[in-house]
C-alpha cells in the first residue's frame, strides 16, 4: 500500500493532438446520425453545470448558480435536467441546444442529497440524502411527497471503522446513495453504503419490500462484497450492477425477477468503483474506478473473494492501515468537496466488465476484457445512445477534465480524447440517452 497523500500532485492529461475528424478515425465506421443532437450535461461539486456537445467534443454552455451540485439527472424525454445540489433539488427546463431556459428549485429536508432518479413515467424523483432516507418528490413540483427510511444501520464493518477514525455517525445510518430505477419502471434499488445492503421499493407502495445484504450482515445471506455506492442495470433489466467501493467489486444481481433480487456472482475490480450503468448495446459496462491506482490498477483482492463477513472483518483487523486508508479514499469519492490525492502521478483506471458473456461469445461471462487508464478520479459514465462513446468525468483532474471512451478499429477500449470542463465533476448525464441508471 502506498504512503497516504497529504498534498496536492497535479496529473495532467492532455487531450490527443487531433481534431475532430481525427477522433472518429480512431474507431469503427458508424452512423453517428441516431445522436447528432444529443448533449451531454455533467455536474460537479463546484457551482455550475456544464454542457458538452459530443459530436464537437468540447464544452458548449454552462448553467451557473447551484451551489454544491452533487449529481443530476436527465429526463427521459431530453426536456429536463435535475440536480442534487445540497439540500436543493433544482430543475432545469431545456431550451435549445445548449440547454438553459427555466430554473426552479425546491429546499427538501435533508442534510445533504445524493443521487436523483426519475421513474419511467417522468412523474417522481427518488432521492437518497446520504444518511438514511430516500425521499418521494413530484418531479413537476419539486414538493416532497414521502420519505422513505432505510430499515438498516450501520454493518460490523462499518462499526469498526467508525471506531477507529471517532466518527460520529448512528448506529441507524445506512447513508442510502447511488440509486436508479429497474428498466421495469416499478421497482428503485438503493445502495445502502454503511449497510452493506440494496434496498428493493416498490414504487406502487414506496415501501422497501426487500434488503438484499452483499456482506453477509445477515447471516442467511451469502457475502460479496461490503460498502456498495452506486448500481446501474443492464437494458433489458435481467441484471444489475453494484460498485462495491472499498473492496473493488461488482457485485452482479440477477433482477429478472425485480423485487426478489439475487446474487449472481462477483468480478474484481479496481479499488473505488462508483457509477456502473450498462453500455446501452448490453455487451459490456465500464466501471470507473477512482482510486485503483492505489491498488497499482490491478484487480482488487483485499480479500479475494469476500465470502463472508467473519473474513472481511478479520482482514481489517489485520489491515487497519490500509483499511482505513481505503475507506479514506471512499469518503473523498463520495462526499468530500475536495478531491483525494493522486497516487504518485498516476492515472486511476476504468474496468470494463463483460454482461454474461455478451461480448465475445467465448463461454466466460462476468469477465474485465480491458483495463483503460483514464485519468485522475474517474468517477461518472454515461454513454452515447448507441453506445459509440462513453463519457466518463475525472473528478480529480486539475483542471477538471470528461474522458470519452471507444472501442478502436484494433478492438482496444481507448481514451481518444479529453474536454475541459469544471473543477472536480462527478455525475454526467445524457440527454436523449437510452440508458439513465446512473
Amino acid at each position: 500500500m502506498k504512503k497516504r497523500f497529504l498534498g496536492f500532485l497535479i496529473l495532467s492529461v492532455i487531450s490527443m493532438p487531433f481534431c475532430v475528424k481525427g477522433v472518429f478515425a480512431e474507431h469503427d465506421e458508424k452512423s453517428f446520425k441516431s445522436w447528432a443532437n444529443s448533449i451531454y450535461v455533467y455536474t460537479g461539486l463546484g457551482e455550475s453545470v456544464d454542457i458538452i456537445d459530443p459530436v464537437k467534443m468540447k464544452k458548449i454552455g454552462t448553467i451557473p448558480g447551484i451551489a454544491g451540485i452533487h449529481n443530476c439527472f436527465t429526463s427521459y424525454d431530453g426536456t429536463s435536467l435535475y440536480i442534487a445540489a445540497e439540500n436543493e433539488i433544482v430543475k432545469v427546463s431545456f431550451k435549445g441546444k445548449k440547454g438553459g431556459g427555466v430554473i426552479a428549485r425546491n429546499e427538501l429536508e435533508a442534510d445533504e442529497l445524493a443521487h436523483v432518479a426519475l421513474t419511467r413515467d417522468g412523474k417522481y424523483l427518488y432521492i437518497s440524502d446520504g444518511k438514511d432516507n430516500v425521499l418521494v418528490v413530484d418531479a413537476n413540483t419539486l414538493e416532497a411527497t414521502k420519505t422513505i427510511n432505510m430499515p438498516t444501520g450501520l454493518d460490523d464493518v462499518i462499526k469498526i471503522v467508525k471506531d477507529e477514525l471517532g466518527k460520529s455517525w448512528d448506529d441507524s445510518d445506512s447513508n442510502p446513495h447511488g440509486l436508479a430505477v429497474h428498466p421495469g419502471g416499478r421497482y428503485v434499488y438503493v445502495p445502502l453504503v454503511w449497510s452493506g445492503a440494496v434496498a428493493v421499493i416498490d414504487t406502487t407502495t414506496n415501501e422497501v419490500v426487500k434488503t438484499l445484504y452483499l456482506n453477509a450482515s445477515d447471516s442467511s445471506q451469502p457475502g460479496h462484497g461490503t460498502t456498495p455506492v452506486a448500481l446501474g442495470f443492464s437494458t433489458d433489466g435481467h441484471w444489475c450492477f453494484v460498485s462495491c467501493a472499498a473492496p473493488g467489486y461488482e457485485c452482479i444481481l440477477n433482477t429478472s425477477d425485480p423485487a426478489n433480487p439475487q446474487i449472481e456472482t462477483t468480478v474484481a475490480v479496481g479499488l473505488s468503483p462508483i457509477q456502473v450503468p450498462s453500455n446501452p448495446n448490453n455487451k459490456y459496462f465500464i466501471a470507473p474506478c477512482q482510486t485503483s491506482s492505489l491498488l497499482d490498477n490491478e484487480a482488487s483482492s483485499v480479500p479475494s473473494p469476500v465470502f463472508n463477513n467473519e473474513d472481511w472483518i478479520d482482514w481489517i483487523n489485520d489491515n487497519k492501515d490500509t483499511a482505513l486508508d481505503l475507506v479514506e479514499a471512499l469518503f473523498g469519492a463520495l462526499h468530500d468537496s475536495m478531491p483525494m490525492e493522486p497516487n504518485d502521478d498516476e492515472p486511476d483506471a476504468c474496468f470494463v466488465v463483460e454482461i454474461d458473456d455478451n461480448y465475445d461469445n467465448d463461454g466466460t461471462s462476468w469477465e474485465v476484457i480491458s483495463i483503460v487508464e483514464a485519468g485522475v478520479g474517474p468517477h461518472g459514465v454515461s454513454y452515447t445512445p448507441g453506445g459509440e462513446f462513453a463519457f466518463v468525468t475525472l473528478s480529480n483532474e486539475i483542471p477538471g477534465k470528461v474522458a470519452v471512451i471507444a472501442k478502436t478499429e484494433s478492438g482496444e477500449f481507448k481514451v481518444i480524447h479529453t474536454i475541459k470542463v469544471g473543477e472536480f465533476p462527478n455525475g454526467i448525464s445524457t440527454r436523449f440517452g437510452k440508458n439513465q441508471n446512473s
